[in-house]
């Protein structure tokens, strides 16, 4: 049986009008996602590079190809699911005929992606190459990364630690310069954050400033990328069970959390994965002459420090009002920065979410909720307060008052969303007529923390 068949006989027959469902649905989604793009890309055309745009747009461009392929890994990216499984291990057919379908996939989606990120990139430092070289550009390194990424899934090898240094760097290449005092303009807008000296010269040093060396650069761009899709293909007929497995167990509870609004399952998934990576600890005593409240808050310290990558996207969000107030949208900055300063304190609220979301592990401890709680906040508000003064010292437009405003603020969502009650799917749904039925009783729960959040990012704007 060839690989076509037996496509043909796991495709399950969908009704003509469920297809054109299907379509509009995505039709919608892709016009909104267009809207968006087109806006940031045509403000970014009219927008003029200054000195050191270029140095920032390679950066940032660093840090969308390590996240990209963080994502990628950790997915698989080439995975299927228990009722392919046995089509792809346990039968004569051939396993690369397949997979290469969804490998196909997988590469078109990453040369969109590809393709995409030069709109944000154009958005926030302008056009520092010609459009269409950056879309090619942009698209072959998608399709690098994705190609990359199923080789190292064959391989077995997990360059997440790695990944996270490249990262680190990359911030810390966005930050170091703007901290040496950039040359602010009459209006108070940086002339150049992240730049470096010379930095105005750097596309034309890539070869990417456009005419033949931009065109040769492209060239080459996708020479490379082709290479790496071709042997992806190879190493596609090659994927053990283990390699595909991991990835569609993954994919399932994403698509099961999505579907019924609770992003716990997905954390708990990953905290489990993460878990499995670190392997073993070395344990630490609760108990002695310290206080209990002492005791929790050492063991949220121990868990930070046991999982690095909170304090890397902690870090990696430093640079994003600056970011902002760069691509000069200068009455959003102080909305931003409260944004960022959340999902910044987020990252290191994984205690507090463990212990409000556990009742069984509240009882084990025998503290007082009050007592864990407080113990549990110490953590996310050091945080919030170190990030909100680093990103107040270096932003323009972002006044202390608005520093205060996110420290807090982004703390209280925090809180309020870690210390939410289970969802409650048996909510009432009312009836509009036009708007059919809404569920608001499923809505009010599950804006408990983005309300607040909301709200906070409109006094920013105001004060």
């Amino acid at each position: 049986m060839s690989a076509f068949a037996v496509a043909r006989r796991l495709a399950v027959p969908v009704p003509w009008r469920l297809r054109v469902t299907r379509l509009y649905a995505r039709l919608v989604n892709v016009s909104i996602i267009g809207a968006v793009g087109y806006g940031l890309v045509s403000a970014g055309l009219a927008k003029t590079p200054q000195a050191g745009s270029a140095w920032t747009a390679l950066w940032l461009s660093v840090v969308g190809a390590a996240v990209l392929m963080k994502v990628a890994l950790a997915f698989g990216p080439v995975f299927v699911g228990a009722d392919r499984m046995f089509w792809v291990v346990s039968t004569p057919v051939s396993r690369g005929g397949v997979l290469r379908p969804r490998l196909g996939l997988v590469l078109v989606g990453g040369a969109a992606v590809g393709a995409v990120w030069p709109a944000v990139v154009f958005g926030v430092v302008g056009a520092v190459v010609p459009p269409v070289v950056a879309v090619v550009l942009g698209a072959a390194a998608g399709v690098a990364v994705v190609a990359g990424a199923v080789v190292l899934q064959r391989v077995g090898v997990a360059p997440q630690g790695w990944l996270s240094g490249v990262v680190g760097l990359a911030v810390v290449a966005l930050l170091v310069p703007a901290g040496r005092g950039e040359v602010l303009g009459s209006d108070g807008v940086p002339s150049a954050v992240g730049g470096v000296p010379g930095g105005a010269d750097l596309g034309g040093a890539l070869g990417v400033s456009g005419g033949a060396g931009g065109l040769g650069a492209a060239v080459v761009a996708c020479g490379l990328a082709l290479g790496l899709a071709a042997v992806a293909v190879v190493s596609a007929g090659r994927l053990r069970r283990a390699d595909l497995a991991a990835g569609a167990a993954l994919a399932g509870v994403a698509r099961v959390s999505v579907s019924w609004f609770d992003l716990a399952l997905l954390g708990a998934v990953l905290a489990e994965r993460r878990a499995r990576a670190l392997g073993r600890v070395r344990s630490a005593r609760l108990t002695g002459p310290r206080s209990r409240v002492v005791a929790l808050a050492w063991t949220d310290v121990l868990r930070v420090r046991r999982a690095p990558h909170a304090v890397l996207v902690w870090a990696a969000l430093l640079p994003a009002p600056a970011l902002v107030a760069l691509g000069g949208e200068e009455n959003a900055v102080a909305a931003v920065q409260v944004v960022a300063a959340f999902f910044a304190t987020d990252r290191l609220a994984a205690g507090l979410k463990a212990v409000c979301r556990s009742r069984a592990l509240r009882r084990a401890l025998g503290v007082p909720d009050r007592q864990l709680r407080l113990a549990h906040l110490v953590v996310p508000a050091v945080g919030a307060v170190v990030w909100c003064a680093a990103t107040t010292a270096f932003t323009p437009h972002v006044s202390p008052l608005n520093g205060v405003i996110s420290a807090v603020g982004a703390l209280a969502v925090v809180y309020r969303i870690a210390t939410r009650p289970p969802v409650d799917y048996g909510a009432a749904i009312v009836d509009f007529g036009l708007f059919g039925p809404t569920p608001l009783g499923l809505i009010v729960q599950l804006s408990r923390g983005p309300a607040l959040l909301a709200v906070l990012a409109v006094v920013q704007v105001l004060v």
